[in-house]
């Protein structure tokens, strides 16, 4: 009887190191693929990320001829994220009501297309019935060809945002972009800020609004063309 006992001890003993064996094997097995799937897994992110950047460097090109060849408004809009694409709203609202007092809170660019909207209004500059506050962005603003005066530096895509910054300084970004899904589009609402950082040093130094700065560029701009180009601006003007 013992002996038997002894002999299902011993059994039971040895599917256990057997088991024990069969686990140690497994785990040095895949110690040793991880290296390999890691270096796999690594090398499908960076091809990704040089197709992304591929598609990047297409859009601008792309959204560049499309803004000088002036198109509709449904292509124009499809560079935008939709925030970008909300707030061109929310900026031609503030257009046709805004006060003195209400431009004083505005950023230079924001206070710029406001009093730019306005004078095209008094001065019925206007060759489009909608999305009049997109055209006037992208077309007479003058802010994207700031852009075209520079040596940009290369493009450059981390996760889903892209961005590119002067030849001189690449890493400080200029302009923004955001994947979205299948494309990049270009987030304005970023990007705009960016490309008047300079001109808003200005204001800084003379220490003036965002406003006053929009009318001195708005004057630097129109002076021989059109007359109050003044605080008058500052107020709504019967929208």
């Amino acid at each position: 009887m013992h002996v038997l006992k002894n002999k299902i001890v011993l059994a039971l003993l040895v599917s256990v190191f057997a088991f024990m064996a069969g686990c140690a094997g497994s785990s040095g097995g895949s110690s040793q693929e991880s290296p390999e799937t890691a270096a796999t897994r690594d090398a499908k992110v960076k091809a990704q990320e040089a197709d992304k950047l591929a598609m990047l460097e297409s859009m601008f090109t792309v959204f560049k001829e499309s803004v000088k060849n002036r198109a509709p408004s449904d292509i124009l809009l499809d560079f935008l994220t939709d925030p970008s694409e909300a707030w061109l709203d929310e900026l031609e609202s503030h257009a046709k009501s805004y006060d003195a007092a209400a431009m004083d809170t505005c950023q230079f660019y924001e206070a710029y297309a406001i009093v730019l909207y306005r004078l095209f209004e008094r001065e019925h500059l206007w060759d489009v019935t909608d999305y009049r506050m997109l055209y006037l962005l992208l077309y007479n603003s003058g802010f994207l060809d700031l852009v075209d005066r520079v040596n940009m530096g290369p493009f450059e895509v981390k996760n889903d945002r892209g961005s590119v910054g002067l030849a001189k300084s690449p890493k400080v970004p200029i302009m923004l972009f955001t994947w979205d899904d299948t494309k990049w589009k270009l987030d304005l609402i970023e990007t705009l800020p960016l490309i008047t950082k300079g001109i808003e040093a200005t204001a800084a130094k003379k220490n003036w609004t965002g406003a006053k700065l929009a009318l001195y560029w708005l004057d630097k701009k129109y002076h021989l063309q059109y007359s109050r180009l003044d605080e008058s601006l500052f107020e709504p003007i019967g929208f």
